[in-house]
């Protein structure tokens, strides 16, 4: 379900040069971590409903809409510190994490224009990035149980 956003970032979208830009936040949480990591894709550091969040280079490229797939999204972290791309790979590539992506305006920080929870899919460390695909796994077209009986892998049954 979609949150409403506030009359300021209706007017930011629809402006042509909007004298501030959101900012968008992301948290990394794993049962490793002991505490999750934040990041905000901006030169400053901001604190947004008691949280503080880093300031980092990265790119988030919001979920795709395409027919007969689940939505997928993109993240690339700058590894410049190597925390990153260090708990990626004691973490096996991930696996277990979820990353949440906030949007808000810095001028009214604890206000959350967007929230968005998403799976880690598949993940590429290198010296310079760590990039990954967000998304859901997709349930609905996974099979129920693990041996399916059909007359082609279990003719004694029919």
């Amino acid at each position: 379900m979609a949150r409403p956003k506030s009359a300021r970032f209706r007017r930011i979208g629809a402006a042509l040069s909007a004298d501030e830009l959101p900012l968008v936040l992301i948290q990394i949480d794993h049962p490793l971590l002991a505490e999750p990591m934040r990041y905000v894709s901006d030169t400053l550091d901001v604190v947004s409903n008691g949280e503080n969040y880093r300031c980092t280079s990265f790119q988030f490229v919001w979920p795709d809409d395409e027919e007969r797939q689940s939505p997928r999204a993109q993240l690339v972290i700058g590894n410049h510190r190597g925390d990153v791309g260090a708990f990626f790979e004691r973490a096996h590539g991930g696996r277990g994490a979820v990353v949440t992506v906030r949007q808000i305006l810095r001028s009214n920080p604890d206000f959350l224009e967007d929230e968005l929870v998403l799976d880690i899919g598949s993940i590429e460390v290198s010296a310079a990035s760590v990039s990954g695909r967000l998304g859901y796994d997709d349930v609905l077209n996974t099979a129920g149980t693990p041996a399916t009986f059909r007359p082609n892998t279990a003719p004694g049954l029919f």
